[in-house]
């Protein structure tokens, strides 16, 4: 029986800052493996010395294949299993063989030295993540923890909020902490552009205005909706939005488009939903653009980006989307359909909402064509109002909402359209 791999989490005071039993671990070690920072803080050592960079599943062979009488000692950063190599090894090795004495976690040392509670924070890592897919998650939220990449993170992540419209947070930079360089600076976040810190720092980002919870359906009423005054209102009833919201569940990672977004509705409220995706909503009417910025404000959906002109040319330099909403074609539904045909991601969702019958019919016979099987639903919805005492139902409009499944590279097509 191989003994247990001791996991030792190490902060920025090095050795000094460890219990009699790591210590003891590390100088009985007979392989050692951690970054290169961690193992220069090791010092010299008689141990097989193993430098973790892009080499995880490597280290995680290699100590799968431990002898009985090796000791293996891998070195981390503050407490291992807080976004650390210890979730890794834990679930590469199991749970019975690793043993992991953590240090003070560098989050809890800034959190704690900017006099914060932190039990409330959302904390995520941009250390080694694409910066969209760690970030998106967590815009608007009122108080946030975040591990950096490098100097130049606290700098990429303000521009990233920024360019979304969040320019009430104040940020916190703590760097070097527990070493005779700490330094903390508090800033508001446009302050951070083009600025750079030591390697060795944490963010933290605070928000006065208190966001609100991401993660739930979102489905806002239509009265809360800003709306230009006397011009057309372009926004798809909460009714309908529930059901194309509904049409989205499952998708891969990606992008979700909406095009010919109007007011937002259905933007939002995807966006709302699904707060770790990008939502990507499409405008040409600068009156509408007006509203559908307010609209994102509104109600906090800050992973909406707005991109103002007509679809598909300003799309074509986007990322391949995981899912389309198409509420508006604006005379260019072949040309759009075009686009959907050649991008959609395998497994993606192809959703349309339709009105007219002239339309509806050449978007299926397109689909038809394109060997993309469909379903369609239609939407009739009364609602009561009262007349002389009574109550009477009175129709919206009808709305037909097609739905296509895309599955592509030798996998059999599996599309439904669904007019509801």
């Amino acid at each position: 029986m191989s003994r247990p791999v001791a996991i030792v989490g190490l902060g920025a005071e090095g050795l000094a800052g460890l219990s009699a039993e790591a210590l003891d671990a590390i100088a009985s070690a007979t392989f050692l493996a951690g970054g290169k920072r961690h193992l220069l803080l090791a010092g010299p050592t008689r141990a097989e010395r193993f430098a973790i960079a892009n080499n995880l599943a490597e280290l995680a062979d290699r100590l799968a294949r431990r002898g009985p009488d090796e000791r293996c000692v891998v070195l981390a950063s503050g407490d291992p299993l807080f976004y650390g190599i210890g979730d890794m090894l834990s679930r590469s090795l199991g749970r019975d063989q690793i043993a992991v004495e953590p240090a003070l976690s560098s989050m809890q040392r800034a959190f704690a030295r900017a006099g914060i509670s932190w039990h409330d924070a959302a904390i995520g890592t941009v250390h080694g993540r694409p910066l969209k897919e760690a970030l998106l998650p967590l815009l608007g939220r009122s108080k946030i923890g975040l591990f950096t990449q490098d100097g130049a993170s606290p700098s990429a992540v303000a521009r990233f909020f920024l360019e979304r419209g969040l320019n009430d947070y104040r940020a916190i930079v703590a760097e070097n902490l527990g070493t005779a360089r700490e330094r903390l600076t508090e800033a508001p976040l446009s302050d951070l552009i083009e600025k750079t810190f030591d390697d060795l720092n944490v963010l933290i980002l605070i928000r006065e205005a208190k966001g609100r919870k991401p993660g739930q359906p979102f489905c806002p009423p239509d009265n809360l909706f800003e709306r230009p005054a006397g011009a057309a209102v372009l926004l798809t009833h909460a009714d309908v939005r529930a059901i194309v919201l509904s049409r989205f569940q499952g998708l891969p990672d990606g992008p979700i488009w909406d095009i010919g977004a109007g007011l937002g509705g259905v933007a939002v409220s995807l966006a709302g939903s699904f707060p770790e995706l990008e939502v990507v909503a499409v405008e040409r009417s600068s009156k509408q653009i007006d509203c559908l910025r307010t609209n994102r404000s509104r109600f906090e959906t800050y992973n909406l980006r707005i991109i103002e002109g007509t679809a598909p040319g300003c799309l074509e330099g986007e990322d391949a989307p995981a899912g389309v909403f198409l509420g508006g074609s604006g005379g260019a539904l072949d040309a759009i359909l075009d686009l959907v045909f050649a991008r959609l991601r395998p497994g993606g969702a192809f959703v349309a909402n339709f009105v007219g019958l002239e339309n509806l019919a050449r978007c299926l016979d397109r689909l038809k064509q394109a060997g993309w099987a469909t379903e369609v639903t239609q939407v009739a919805i009364s609602h009561g109002q009262a007349l002389a005492g009574l109550t009477v139902l009175t129709p919206e409009r009808p709305v037909w909402i097609v739905r296509a499944l895309v599955v592509r590279k030798g996998d059999r097509t599996n599309v439904s359209v669904v007019i509801d």
